[in-house]
């Protein structure tokens, strides 16, 4: 029997060379940046705590959900069993997001003509910024954050250029055709542009299909992080307001059954710790700073970030530039002989919604951050609007890149090479990490959090050696676990009070309870006034507490404060089930029982504790101010005016 000729030989094509090379660029960035945030070890310490039969808790004794992003946390805990290093699992689980990530990108760019180039100038953008370069590590959610919210605004802007809703929003199909004329197909369905305008049994299907999708990455968005929510309002109220205005039940019904993951944790966290919300938020936004002071320090916080990483800065003004310049050109072509085809590309009406959409969504995440004072981890919320800009303002110049226009030629080809040299030389570049040490710099309370941590707690530092549990803090905690290990007195050492809990929390192991006095894990301190700088604001510690715990003192001196602490360990240590606990749970919930401005009068104060005040980085300032006169002033600053 004569068989045919089989060739076996396969052929590499050009873009799979240039995608394995984006690849091996992003594995030795990610070789030389990567590293793990002192609040990854705050999560870190669950998952080791979870693994050893403590359940989901910080302290063994409390349940409080200390880490703000559940999804991220149920996807450390099974690498973490096989791999049994929680510096390697969260290196892993990074790159492996950071991966898929890139593979997402490039795929939906590369399936369209001349896509090669938009998605090499993309990606060239990326690994030219710190913001995304830094966070695509840390030990934090951002790596699954960036390939969520790509894979939301690939479905969503699949829905918006799919011409099939010209059915149910009554508009006219070939102006629907009209105007996607230049927009490159998102939609990844062949079948798009041959519909006619009657709603089919594959059309009913396909709703129910979308509609499920966008559920199910809205839920695991508002698993990842909370606040990525912010992202969606805009593309939530176009998809029910009008995209599926003839069938907003459908669209809902099937949307809520996408979010099941996310209702059903919140329905648990709700019985389990005693809230929808984590203890973050409480300790977050229990501050005595006022509207202008938090502005003031978001301002900085958007400031500094972006100053120390330019290009991202330059993605954001060019997506305004393309915003603003239209209509202001508009005008001047009504009432001048100014030709606006020669300044400025002439988008069509999806064009512009697609900008305006993505330049809506960051400009509310910006007016978040602004509001609740920023944060002091330079860059680290401001990738996710990176990746939100520049797939947008990609997703329209696509078609221009495909054309033949010899000035859209030049203009890509400069903008290419500019990157290039941005990347390979310039001081900012996260290229220049493989080559000098980066400064540790701080201004106004935002910090380069990757430079404080690229000598202990880094990936480049742990395969020569360098661990993370020798960093000092670390070894501060290490020291308290082996002196309690030594002694048969262990009551008055377990209990420790510091202002830096990921890697001393996760390094003394289960047997020391520590106090948080930023709040971040303590439930009770968490409800208290806090005042500093964004994300570290500092509790005065009530007098007794560390004694309570400590189990040598029954009460808090203050009677009020003692039935406030009460209270809150109904809901961390109080059997589930349990009337009064339920009671607590919804006077904390519906009446702002749990909350220390709206439980006591303007004035209430409490005895605290001055020495663990002096013993924070915010007392340094006061050395030389004696007890009365710095107990004096914290009272006013944090009793004196509500």
């Amino acid at each position: 029997m004569n068989l045919p000729e089989i060739d076996f030989r396969k052929r590499i094509s050009g873009n799979t060379i240039l995608f394995l090379f984006v690849l091996s660029l992003y594995t030795f960035l990610f070789y030389h940046g990567a590293w793990l945030s002192d609040d990854s070890f705050i999560t870190f310490r669950v998952v080791d705590n979870f693994l050893n039969g403590f359940g989901l808790r910080w302290n063994p004794l409390e349940r409080v959900q200390v880490y703000t992003h559940p999804f991220w946390f149920f996807l450390l805990i099974p690498i973490q069993a096989v791999v049994g290093d929680i510096d390697l699992t969260g290196y892993l689980l990074s790159y492996v997001c950071g991966v898929l990530f890139l593979s997402v990108y490039w795929f939906v760019f590369t399936r369209w003509k001349q896509g090669i180039l938009g998605a090499a100038i993309g990606i060239g953008i990326l690994f030219s910024s710190r913001i995304f370069v830094d966070y695509n590590s840390s030990g934090l959610e951002n790596p699954l954050s960036f390939l969520l919210l790509l894979l939301f605004q690939i479905k969503f802007y699949t829905i918006y250029a799919d011409r099939k809703f010209a059915v149910w929003r009554n508009t006219n199909p070939e102006s629907i055709r009209s105007q996607n004329a230049s927009l490159p197909d998102v939609s990844f369905r062949s079948n798009v542009g041959t519909e006619t305008p009657t709603e089919s049994a594959a059309d009913s299907d396909s709703i129910k299909t979308d509609s499920f999708e966008i559920g199910l990455l809205t839920g695991l968005l508002a698993l990842t992080r909370l606040d990525l929510l912010l992202f969606l309002i805009l593309p939530w109220f176009l998809l029910f307001g009008r995209m599926f205005r003839g069938r907003r039940i459908s669209f809902l019904v099937y949307s809520v059954f996408g979010m099941l993951p996310w209702i059903t944790y919140s329905i648990f966290s709700w019985i389990y710790f005693g809230s929808f919300f984590p203890n973050t938020f409480y300790a977050k936004t229990n501050v005595l700073s006022n509207v202008v002071e938090r502005i003031a320090a978001g301002w900085d916080y958007l400031r500094i970030s972006l100053k120390w990483d330019p290009i991202a800065g330059a993605v954001f003004a060019v997506h305004l530039f393309w915003i603003a310049v239209d209509p202001i050109l508009n005008l001047l072509s009504r009432f001048t002989s100014f030709n606006k085809k020669d300044w400025a590309p002439e988008w069509n009406r999806r064009e512009r919604g697609i900008l305006t959409i993505a330049f809506g969504e960051i400009a509310i995440v910006f007016v978040y951050l602004l509001w609740v004072g920023g944060d002091f981890m330079a860059g680290r919320f401001l990738g996710t609007c990176l990746i939100v800009s520049l797939f947008a303002q990609s997703l329209v110049w696509l078609p221009r890149i495909a054309g033949t226009n010899r000035k859209n030629v030049k203009i890509i080809g400069t903008i290419a090479a500019l990157i290039g040299v941005y990347f390979l030389s310039a001081p900012t570049s996260p290229l220049q990490y493989a080559f000098r040490r980066s400064p540790v710099r701080v201004e106004k309370g935002v910090v380069d959090e990757r430079a404080s941590y690229q000598d202990n707690v880094s990936l480049k530092g742990r395969l020569h050696g360098m661990k993370s549990d020798s960093h000092p803090w670390a070894q501060y905690a290490i020291g308290i676990a082996r002196s309690n290990a030594q002694t048969d007195s262990q009551e008055m050492q377990r209990v420790q009070i510091t202002t830096n809990v990921g890697l001393a929390g996760y390094y003394g192991g289960p047997g020391i309870h520590w106090i948080d006095l930023l709040g971040i894990t303590d439930p009770f301190l968490a409800r208290l006034p806090g005042k500093g700088f964004p994300g570290h604001y500092i509790r005065l510690l009530p007098q007794g507490y560390k004694e309570y715990i400590e189990e040598t003192a029954a009460s808090l001196p203050n009677a009020e404060l003692d039935r406030l602490y009460y209270e809150v360990r109904l809901l961390s240590e109080e059997d589930l089930w349990t009337k009064e606990r339920w009671k607590t749970i919804f006077d904390f919930a519906l009446f702002g029982k749990g909350n220390f401005k709206t439980r006591f009068p303007a004035g209430f104060s409490y005895p605290f504790v001055l020495e663990s005040y002096r013993n924070t980085l915010y007392g340094i300032p006061f050395s030389n101010t004696n007890d009365e006169e710095l107990n004096k002033q914290l009272v006013g600053e944090y009793f004196g005016t509500r």
